[in-house]
């Protein structure tokens, strides 16, 4: 975990971590509690959800260990968590209160480093997601989601994704009827198999490389190969 950190600042953030288990379903923190911890998730996979101003809840991210969440916290004091996050399945996390992650800071200045690296990662993920929402078609975001989540989020073993298709939907803003069509189309292709609640990825080469639908965009049909990994945390 966090291999920008020296191995003394990781022992120093373990040390300080309060151990906290969660059961699938069970919520990690609620959106709109105040935020005063980083968590470290050691053990496990969470799903980020979001409250719709219709009151509607929403899937927008999916955390795998090793990784980490709740680091804004560690700049504003009087931050408020913006998303609700639960455990999918079996989860360890670590909780470092803000006061102890800043008393670290000054005999281990990489921690202040690897927050500034971390938020502006966070940033960029952001900016990105930003971009899709208003330059790609339909298609190419669940294609593209699909493929972020097989990066960052990893398989079960059986190969599939725990994701279900509303979930899809809410990550790449768009309705469950078009992430079912787009998701229907690509299972004709042999890109995906669709399950209950999970998604296959067939051919990853073939999700990747040809454009839903037959939609062409900037000349070529192709999504960008970086995008494969576009999920993917260090």
């Amino acid at each position: 975990m966090f291999p920008t950190l020296t191995a003394a600042s990781r022992d120093a953030l373990v040390r300080v971590g309060r151990p906290r288990e969660f059961r699938p379903g069970e919520v990690v923190f609620h959106q709109g509690d105040p935020c005063d911890s980083l968590f470290l998730l050691r053990l496990g996979r969470v799903a980020v959800h979001v409250l719709t101003p219709d009151g509607d809840d929403a899937t927008i991210g999916l955390i795998a260990a090793p990784d980490a969440f709740g680091e804004v916290g560690l700049i504003r004091a009087d931050h408020h968590h913006t998303a609700t996050v639960v455990a999918l399945d079996d989860v360890l996390v670590l909780a470092v209160l803000a006061s102890r992650f800043h008393d670290l800071r000054a005999d281990h200045p990489d921690l202040t480093e690897w927050l500034l690296v971390t938020l502006t990662r966070r940033l960029e993920r952001t900016s990105a997601l930003l971009a899709d929402a208003l330059f790609l078609d339909a298609e190419h975001r669940v294609a593209r989601r699909l493929l972020d989540c097989q990066c960052s989020f990893g398989v079960d073993s059986d190969g599939s994704l725990p994701l279900a298709q509303d979930d899809l939907a809410a990550m790449a803003g768009v309705s469950r009827p078009t992430a079912n069509r787009v998701l229907r189309h690509l299972e004709d292709q042999g890109s995906v198999r669709l399950g209950r609640r999970h998604i296959t990825i067939a051919d990853l080469e073939s999700l990747a490389a040809q454009p839903p639908l037959g939609v062409v965009i900037g000349g070529g049909g192709a999504l960008p190969s970086t995008i494969a990994c576009a999920g993917q945390r260090d």
